[in-house]
């Protein structure tokens, strides 16, 4: 797939297209959509044959890797700008306590130049500004010279007032009053005392932790507080019934990773009166599986093991729903697309991912209706599966920007009857405008539901909650007084 995807690209290039738009429209894709692995962009990046579009793609795709190789590749060699920035950005971060600073250099010094004066060129609108601060993090006297340099250069307010905040460590004279200048006018969050100095002093993780200024999982995972502290922690924010049910529930299930045992007592506790409704799934699966293993076991048991090249990291998955989303047996979207037309056929092929063994190699095609059809309310969808010889249709309804989930899962479920295959696709249940969907023999889904593990939803559910949302919000603006275009 990542090979056809740099076919694509050398078309589009060949095509007269810019380099520099293509590899705008790509580079996330590689970067952040694991798009290949390290060893591929690596082989890339040093294939002298390939395309100068192509290595400059490879590069992005060794944005997020934390290898000896990579780390020498970008040491020897000129990466690209934008790439550079990015990966530089990624390793600084890799500490959960206190990000480690980048000191200057000259190669530092051309990439962050670049990157600024290239800055609508690039892929991210965060790039530019995360160059100025990468350059700007170290008090070097050079670093202060290229950033006046490019803040004199700047041909914008915005990107003037991005230099001006990366001076913020400067001792330089010029640069500390542009900072301040800055300050006195603007509610940059670095003219912040607490904010400038955050890197060389991080905050008590057990004061972030409290004041649910980071997740339990990030918790979790702070080796700087010993276990027993975190476990402390964690139990006591699972026993307390808090505002948000949901960072209760959050609690609980990290706690339940660090210690089954402390979790099953706090889950008989809360057993024992009125279970917070964000909190039942968990409750149910510590009291009847309280062995860690237990529930992977049982789902193993029923056939819904880890797909291949699917399955993700599942320490801190507790319910039956999350282990599955984590073996690629579920799926987690949001069905307002925000797009015309809603690409009913890419959440087709997302589903039938998630059980492979249903509709193997079949294809799928989306015939949107016309515009004019869409704004007037008349049109529909048509929605086509190959495979097997043969050709399936059904239609799926207008909804503006909002996937028809109802005729998306019936028609995969019509399909894989219409093979002989008992796999079928269920909506589970859900209180906003994001959909749950698992798939699995017909029998398991209905032994999951029978036993309490997972709740069945309308699959209509999540628009109608998130249309009821959006009318909501515009009919409180409306009263304040708000001109809404349509």
């Amino acid at each position: 797939m990542v090979e056809r995807l740099v076919e694509s690209v050398n078309r589009a290039v060949a095509s007269g297209a810019e380099t520099s738009k293509v590899v705008q429209s790509y580079a996330n894709l590689v970067s952040h959509c694991g798009m290949g692995s390290c060893d591929w962009a690596r082989s890339v990046v040093l294939d002298a044959k390939r395309s100068a579009t192509a290595r400059e793609l490879a590069w992005f795709g060794l944005t997020r890797c934390n290898d000896p190789e990579t780390a020498a590749l970008f040491e020897k060699q000129e990466a690209p700008a934008f790439a550079y920035i990015s990966y530089l950005d990624n390793q600084r971060w890799q500490s959960p306590t206190v990000p480690t600073l980048v000191p200057f250099s000259p190669k530092l010094e051309r990439a962050a130049s670049e990157a600024i004066r290239r800055e609508a060129d690039s892929p991210s609108s965060l790039l530019p500004r995360t160059a100025a601060m990468l350059l700007g993090e170290t008090d070097s006297p050079r670093a202060a010279e290229a950033l006046l340099r490019l803040h004199a250069a700047a041909t914008t307010a915005s990107l003037r007032d991005t230099l001006a905040a990366a001076m913020y460590r400067q001792s330089h004279p010029k640069a500390r009053t542009l900072f301040q200048a800055l300050c006195a006018r603007d509610s940059e969050p670095l003219c912040k005392p607490d904010e400038s100095s955050r890197l060389e002093a991080a905050a008590d993780p057990r004061e972030q932790f409290r004041e649910e200024t980071i997740s339990p999982a990030n918790f979790a995972q702070r080796e700087d507080v010993p276990r027993a502290e975190r476990i402390e922690h964690l139990t006591r924010c699972a026993s307390q019934r808090a505002e948000s049910e949901w960072h209760t529930a959050s609690c609980l299930g990290t706690l339940a990773a660090l210690s089954r045992e402390k979790a099953v007592e706090v889950a008989k506790a809360w057993s024992r009166g009125q279970v917070p409704a964000e909190m039942q799934d968990a409750v149910h699966v510590l009291m009847r599986f309280p062995a860690s293993g237990a529930l992977e076991a049982h789902l193993d048991g029923l056939g819904l093991t880890a797909l291949p090249r699917k399955a993700a990291h599942q320490e801190f998955a507790l319910t039956a729903e999350e282990v599955l989303l984590a073996r690629g047996r579920a799926h987690v979207f949001d069905v307002e697309t925000g797009m015309f037309p809603n690409a009913h056929d890419s959440l087709l092929r997302e589903l039938a991912a998630l059980a492979p063994e249903a509709l193997p190699g079949f294809l799928f095609e989306e015939v949107p209706p016309t515009l004019e059809e869409d704004e007037a309310g008349t049109g529909s969808y048509r929605l086509i599966a190959w495979g097997g010889g043969k050709r399936y249709e059904t239609k799926a309804q207008a909804l503006g920007d909002w996937y028809d989930l109802d005729a998306v899962l019936t028609f995969l479920n019509a399909v894989a009857r219409a093979r002989g295959s008992d796999v079928r696709w269920l909506s589970l249940i859900t209180g906003d405008q994001i959909a749950h969907v698992v798939a699995g023999p017909s029998q398991t889904l209905t032994h999951l539901l029978d036993s309490g593990l997972m709740q069945s939803g309308d699959s209509d559910e999540a628009r109608s909650v998130g249309r009821e949302f959006e009318e909501e919000v515009r009919r409180l603006l409306q009263q304040q007084g708000a001109t809404l275009a349509e």
